[in-house]
């Protein structure tokens, strides 16, 4: 595995369970919002995208 990738999955690893949330959760959000382009939304859109994503995938793991 190289630097990088050994990197993000330490890192993402700390700050789910800083905020204690499920590291798949966490990985699946970033993968999705990888996935998602947002070159031709304003700020506050991207911002509500992000909200409905935590929400969608906080309602499916309760």
């Amino acid at each position: 595995m190289n630097k990088i990738k050994r990197r993000e999955i330490e890192l993402l690893t700390r700050k789910s369970k800083e905020h204690e949330i499920p590291y798949k959760l966490a990985s699946d959000l970033l993968k999705t919002a990888k996935k998602l382009s947002y070159e031709n939304h304003s700020p506050a859109a991207r911002i509500k995208e992000y909200q409905d994503l935590i929400y969608f995938h906080t309602k499916n793991t309760n």
